[in-house]
C-alpha cells in the first residue's frame, strides 16, 4: 500500500500533541480531531506516517525529510507544510535541537551560552528574502529527488517561499469564539485544508 508523508510544524503535527494548545482544544471538543494528512489518507486509502512536529523551523523540517528519504517508495505522496523563514534552531544544554519561534516565546533557558539580544538581532536577520530563497532551493532539491512521486508544498506563513499559501481557513479561536485563544487550524480549518490541497494537486494528476 502507498503512503502519504507528512513533514512540518504544529498545522502537521495536529491535535496529537502534548502541547498546551491541543490539550485544550482536544479537551473543548470531547475528543481529538483528524489533521489534514489524516483526512487525505483515508480519501485516498493510503497508509500515512505524521512527521510533523509541533513548534518546528523549517531546518528541522528538511532534516526529518532527509532522516526519512530511504524509506520513501515510488507511489507514495509527500507533504510538506513548510513553517515561517523566520524560525531558527540552535544547540541547547544536553546537546539537543530548540527551535526559536518569534511569535509564541524566544527565552533563552536552555541555551545558556547565547544572549537574548543576540537572539533577537538574528531574529531581525531573518527577515530577509535570502531566507526563503535557502528553503526554496531546498524545495528545488526534494522535487528533484523525488521527480517521480506526487510532492505537495504549502505554508500557512505569507513569504516568498515556492509553496501555496494556505490561508483564509477557521482558526481554533473562531471555532470557539475565543474562548480557546488560539490561530492553529480548527477541525473544520484541517478539512478545509485537506480539500485545498487534494483538489489543487491531487486531483489534477488524476489521483482521486
Amino acid at each position: 500500500m502507498a503512503t502519504v508523508w507528512t513533514f512540518g510544524d504544529s498545522n502537521t503535527d495536529g491535535f496529537r500533541s502534548s502541547d498546551l494548545w491541543a490539550r485544550k482544544y482536544v479537551e473543548w471538543k470531547g475528543y481529538q480531531p483528524k489533521v489534514y494528512g489524516e483526512i487525505i489518507a483515508e480519501k485516498l486509502d493510503f497508509e500515512l506516517v505524521n512527521l510533523g512536529k509541533g513548534g518546528s523551523d523549517n531546518y528541522t523540517i528538511f532534516e526529518t525529510f532527509c532522516e526519512s528519504i530511504d524509506k520513501i517508495k515510488k507511489n507514495d505522496i509527500i507533504i510538506f507544510g513548510w513553517s515561517s523563514q523566520i524560525r531558527f534552531r540552535l544547540v541547547a544544554d544536553g546537546g539537543v535541537w530548540k527551535s526559536i519561534l518569534p511569535m509564541y516565546e524566544k527565552k533563552t533557558n536552555e541555551i545558556k551560552n547565547i544572549s537574548q539580544d543576540t537572539i533577537d538581532e538574528m531574529l531581525v536577520n531573518r527577515n530577509h528574502y535570502l531566507y526563503s530563497i535557502e528553503v526554496n532551493n531546498w524545495i528545488k532539491l526534494i522535487n528533484f529527488t523525488l521527480k517521480n512521486n506526487t510532492v505537495i508544498h504549502w505554508t500557512a506563513f505569507k513569504s516568498s517561499i515556492n509553496s501555496i499559501f494556505i490561508g483564509g481557513i477557521e482558526r481554533i479561536s473562531i471555532e470557539t469564539n475565543d474562548e480557546i485563544i488560539d490561530g492553529h487550524f480548527s477541525e473544520k480549518g484541517q478539512l478545509e485544508l485537506s480539500d485545498k490541497l487534494l483538489s489543487t494537486f491531487i486531483k489534477n494528476k488524476n489521483l482521486i
